[in-house]
């Protein structure tokens, strides 16, 4: 899965699972295994929280309420210091602010029709939404050009036909189709990724503190599951980063910029909901480990009271710190799952070889999994060799023809936060790919 290894979201669901009806537990494992990218994320957060929560607190899952059927993730006595807590969890992504589903719909128009016009022209095409921007009481706005209800028109059809039809196409790489409804150049490229042919040079930034994905779904959970909340007993939202720039950048660089604190604190000012926490992946530095970096978790809480009691967040941290270790971002993750990474048939998540060297022998770590889909017929060997070797010698070969032959084998377990275990070949001088040597001489040994 995208965050977690799938052996880890085994875990924690076994864990979890004495807390669950058997209804609750059917459907978090439904949406863990979800083909849409959202739902599949929001339950692996949702999942990692709530466990996270039973390891430092109190909890109580899916809590019921008399006179309601709205139930929040999590309702605990004492994660907070000042007394009990309801908890709705909700995981966010740019995928609707950063206008990328309205983009894609107007690429889809305008690739379909490329292809009625030059059959398979579309393969080719990368389309690239310009924006507009103005100033507006007070604030700068960017607007990308692509309108929610886009229309092909006779007019943009033209356009695009002439250069799909003339006779220096590709040569001449792009055209540009602008109306009232769109703004957009469509280059050609040698090879273009159906699932990211669409890009704008706006990125998913707010200028209004309302008008955002943040503010409207801490909104909609006070209006639902938190209004159930019983009198006494602090409201709290988890916001998670699923590929939300908004929380993953809290304090933007940009000084025109709306932030995801900004928007925290608008929220709280006019709210009943007592505590916002962002929940947010990072990385530092670099790894040829299978986790690619160094990935952590970060909370930030933020709290309506301008005096919260002392010590009231300390539980977040020690939440925070138990939650295991993170495969990818919530950014990286989304990405790949769109493309269907994670499937459990997927190819597999490969470790790097590895090499240690002694005297006389050595030994070569290679995927376990690697090696299985190899004998499976899943990869060819051009393709293993390229995943366990990349442009470096084959070492397999590079010993044999030294003289080294396997002396045994065995497999290396990596643990819950991986996908993947080592299969460690123990390699040795052997006669049997060594030349012979001359009877009496001193080196008729084992020895390379």
């Amino acid at each position: 899965m995208p965050i977690f290894a799938r052996r880890r979201l085994q875990t924690m669901l076994n864990d979890l699972g004495p807390r669950l009806t058997a209804a609750d537990a059917s459907d978090l494992l439904a949406r863990l295994e979800h083909k849409d990218t959202k739902s599949a994320l929001a339950a692996e957060f949702e999942l990692a929280l709530l466990w996270g929560i039973a390891r430092v607190a109190d909890l109580k899952v899916y809590p019921e309420f008399p006179g309601t059927l709205k139930r929040p993730e999590a309702l605990s006595a004492d994660l907070f210091g000042s007394g009990p807590a309801v908890i709705e969890i909700t995981a966010l992504s740019d995928d609707t602010f950063s206008g990328q589903a309205d983009m894609d719909r107007a690429a889809n128009m305008m690739a379909q029709f490329a292809d009625r016009t030059r059959k398979g022209s579309s393969k080719h095409l990368y389309f690239e939404f310009q924006e507009a921007r103005s100033y507006e009481r007070g604030r700068h706005r960017r607007i990308r050009r692509v309108t929610r209800d886009f229309r092909l028109t006779r007019a943009l059809e033209a356009v695009l036909q002439a250069w799909l039809e003339s006779p220096d196409w590709p040569a001449i790489n792009a055209v540009r189709l602008t109306d009232e409804q769109i703004d957009v150049v469509v280059h050609w490229k040698q090879c273009v990724h159906p699932l990211y042919r669409a890009c704008s040079s706006m990125p998913a930034v707010a200028d209004d503190l309302e008008d955002n994905p943040v503010f409207k779904a801490l909104h909609k959970k006070e209006q639902r599951q938190l209004s159930v909340a019983p009198a006494g007993v602090l409201k709290c939202v988890f916001l998670a980063d699923a590929g939300c720039e908004l929380l993953r950048h809290l304090r933007p660089a940009g000084v025109t910029e709306t932030g995801g604190e900004q928007v925290i604190r608008h929220f709280l000012a006019s709210s009943t909901v007592d505590i916002v926490c962002v929940f947010s992946i990072h990385s530092s530095g670099y790894s040829t480990e299978s986790s690619f970096s160094s990935r952590f978790w970060t909370a930030t809480p933020f709290d309506r009271r301008k005096s919260p009691p002392a010590g009231e967040h300390g539980k977040i941290n020690v939440l925070v710190n138990s939650l295991p270790r993170p495969i990818l971002e919530g950014n990286q993750a989304r990405a790949l799952h769109r493309q269907g990474a994670f499937h459990p048939q997927a190819r597999g998540e490969y470790l790097g070889t590895h090499i240690e060297s002694g005297r006389p022998s050595m030994s070569i770590k290679i995927s376990s999994r690697l090696v299985q889909e190899l004998l499976a017929g899943r990869i060819s060997p051009e393709q293993f060799r390229y995943f366990a070797f990349g442009k470096d010698k084959n070492f397999f070969e590079q010993q044999l023809s030294r003289g080294f032959t396997i002396e045994s084998s065995h497999v290396e377990k990596k643990g819950l936060d991986d996908n993947d275990d080592y299969l460690v070949f123990d390699l040795g001088p052997d006669f049997a790919a060594s030349p012979l040597r001359k009877p009496g001489s001193d080196d008729t040994s084992l020895t390379p």
